[in-house]
């Protein structure tokens, strides 16, 4: 399976350091339900996503990242409403890291929470759970539109997460949106100075 990237490298680097709160001007756009939440806090994570549907405790498919995933991809994973059974650990995670992979969104569990904590890796997830899938072979599939959070993920959309949620784009999306986005990120920073300049003027000698 060959990896499917729609979006351009220069235009994921632009969107390095746009938080979802920015994004949050257009309610237009995908944004993935309060559910999913980061393992760690102050945790960012963009780039553009390797889908992956794997169902009823089935983790087969997920063998075919190796094959899909890129250096910067971010590994999107709907569990197709599995709970209780976690997708994500502490080796996948490291082979992951070894790969330069981005980082997890998954719409599911994830377990070795402290290990993943420790890692530094960022990991957006439904909930956690001692307990683990297993290869079946019995369904799944990977790089094909999934549902997560809510929304509909195509590979190679971008993804855009921090503390304040998880958003999903289209190229075409990042590409029209981002003159708007530096608009606001202008306006802000003005904003924020003028603050600061207020705070210095009231502040103690």
């Amino acid at each position: 399976m060959n990896s499917v990237h729609l979006t351009d490298p220069e235009l994921v680097e632009a969107y390095r350091g746009v938080s979802p709160s920015i994004l949050g001007h257009w309610h237009k756009l995908r944004f993935m339900d309060h559910g999913l939440k980061p393992l760690l806090h102050g945790t960012m994570l963009v780039g553009p996503a390797v889908t992956v549907r794997a169902p009823h405790l089935d983790l087969s498919a997920l063998r075919g990242i190796a094959d899909a995933a890129e250096i910067g991809d971010v590994i999107v994973v709907d569990q197709v409403g599995e709970r209780e059974h976690a997708c994500l650990g502490e080796f996948r995670a490291l082979h992951s890291i070894r790969a330069g992979h981005a980082g997890f969104v998954v719409d599911g569990a994830v377990t070795d929470v402290a290990e993943l904590r420790s890692m530094g890796y960022p990991v957006f997830t439904r909930t956690v759970s001692p307990l683990v899938g297993k290869r079946l072979d019995i369904d799944g599939e990977i790089q094909r539109p999934i549902v997560c959070g809510g929304v509909v993920v195509s590979p190679g959309d971008l993804i855009v997460a921090d503390d304040n949620g998880v958003c999903v784009l289209s190229e075409d999306e990042a590409r029209t949106l981002l003159p708007k986005v530096r608009e606001v990120l202008a306006r802000e920073a003005e904003m924020r100075s003028g603050f600061e300049q207020e705070y210095r003027r009231y502040a103690r000698p």
